[in-house]
């Protein structure tokens, strides 16, 4: 891979003063981005990202972003190859990581993400966004979980072998027995399972059979916006209940049902976030190089003080907004 892209002038949002220094003391934790299948499949690297990316090593400096979740996706057009595409992109990642050593750091336990803070570098945490991607093998899980993998969506849109998906009829009604093995061998290995694209039934099939605080990457409120991928009231309270994090999407036919997205939009699913789950719940999922397009005013990882800018300005506490911005996921994937 080369770096051909640059960033000759990179946008830095119009806040202020209070809201960026809230922003830099802060943890600010993304809980989904696609940069890694993006690096995969156009042949760049971390430190500047191509025309049409939303994140980078650039971009993130000076505090705006802290932790990233890098997700290696797996379409379901890759099958019967899943696992051989997630092995692809952790290759992507084991790159990443040689060539920045000083700027980046996998952070795949518990403790990690505090450490790579302390030496001043992005946390990187490898992801899975699909279930099917371990071809109902349990041994691919352990081999991902080896190579740094911490959280998985359980399905994609699509439905599996043994969960159903948020995008299809669902055969299984739920997580099948397999499902809920998946489930505990996830548990079994301190990974984060994550509810975000499951189906309503999958959803529920977890919640009966989880004994540690689940996540929702990146979704909406479907009371605001009526869409299989957004998160109803019950299951916001019951993540919150659970001891999780409902994470918001930044991607705009979640936020709003046509046209352009405004900030406005965005601010108004996290409100409802915030009101149904509560602070200690809510956190930040962008979903960043895997939308196509964004609220306007968020176009990219730089913007991020604006969501410190705009939960001041209506009126939320510091302590309230620094745990949206990470706390409560460094909670959750630290135990802290």
């Amino acid at each position: 891979m080369s770096t051909s892209g640059t960033h000759e002038h990179i946008s830095q949002p119009a806040v202020s003063e209070r809201a960026r220094a809230l922003h830099s003391r802060a943890v600010v934790f993304d809980a989904h981005a696609d940069t890694l299948t993006e690096m995969t499949d156009r042949g760049y690297d971390l430190d500047v990202g191509l025309e049409g990316s939303q994140l980078d090593l650039q971009r993130c400096a000076g505090g705006v972003l802290d932790v990233q979740v890098l997700t290696a996706f797996v379409s379901p057009k890759s099958l019967p190859e899943g696992a051989a595409r997630v092995r692809a992109q952790l290759d992507t990642l084991d790159r990443q990581l040689a060539l920045f050593p000083e700027r980046i750091a996998l952070c795949a336990e518990r403790g990690q993400i505090a450490e790579a803070l302390g030496g001043g570098k992005l946390a990187i945490v490898p992801a899975i966004e699909g279930g099917h991607a371990l071809e109902n093998d349990l041994d691919h899980l352990l081999e991902f979980r080896r190579r740094g993998v911490r959280t998985m969506t359980l399905t994609w849109n699509n439905s599996n072998e043994w969960a159903d998906g948020c995008g299809d009829a669902g055969p299984h009604g739920g997580l099948t027995a397999r499902g809920r093995e998946v489930v505990a061998a996830m548990e079994e290995l301190d990974m984060i399972v994550d509810v975000s694209h499951a189906a309503r039934s999958t959803f529920d099939d977890v919640l009966a059979c989880t004994t540690r605080p689940l996540i929702a990457s990146h979704s909406c409120a479907r009371a605001l916006r009526d869409h299989p991928r957004n998160l109803d009231d019950d299951q916001l309270r019951a993540i919150a209940a659970q001891g999780g994090v409902a994470c918001l999407n930044f991607y705009p036919p979640f936020l709003v049902s046509a046209g352009e997205a405004q900030l406005s939009d965005l601010f108004a699913h996290l409100e409802h976030f915030l009101s149904v789950a509560g602070a200690e719940h809510v956190g930040l999922g962008s979903d960043f190089d895997g939308i196509p397009t964004t609220p306007i005013g968020m176009h990219d990882v730089a913007q991020l003080p604006r969501i410190t800018e705009g939960l001041l300005e209506r009126g939320h506490a510091p302590d309230s907004i620094r745990a949206v911005l990470g706390g409560n996921l460094m909670r959750v994937f630290e135990g802290s």
